[in-house]
């Protein structure tokens, strides 16, 4: 029996989880009474070790879901940028904070600094990874594919 105080995280990891639970991938915050009991998550993490079980294709396509149902970046706004920008939005989170670069990665952003928002390695990652889901979205959309 595994015990959770109001306020952990959690993440689903496996797929046994997501007959148990919902999606793989998703993140669980535990917001009722002191304790919480999941019996269902063998592999649970707690807070700060949550993101490294999630996979990378999962965190991707729920920051992409993120951007369409909080941000509005959907289909129709998309498509006033071509998948060039998008890729090119990409190429400046994918590459931020790189020390190898002898060039500033924000040079690559396309639209304006208020836009501008780099976090972590890892979410730069998946917002990159996000916005390169967009542009494949946009190619197929234009029957580029």
């Amino acid at each position: 029996m595994n015990k959770f105080k109001k306020g952990d995280m959690l993440v689903i990891t496996t797929a046994t989880e997501k007959e148990n639970i919902g999606k793989v991938g998703a993140v669980i915050e535990v917001t009722d009474g002191d304790y919480y009991t999941l019996d269902c998550l063998p592999n649970y993490a707690y807070k700060e070790n949550c993101v490294d079980y999630a996979r990378g294709a999962d965190l991707i396509r729920e920051e992409r879901r993120r951007q369409i149902e909080q941000e509005g970046y959907n289909d129709m706004h998309d498509r006033h940028h071509t998948p060039e920008v998008l890729a090119e939005a990409a190429t400046a989170y994918a590459l931020h904070g790189n020390p190898r670069l002898r060039i500033d990665a924000h040079m690559f952003w396309p639209w304006s600094d208020e836009f501008w928002k780099p976090k972590d390695k890892l979410r730069n990652l998946v917002r990159a990874g996000a916005l390169i889901a967009a542009a494949i979205d946009r190619l197929q959309k234009e029957g580029e594919v």
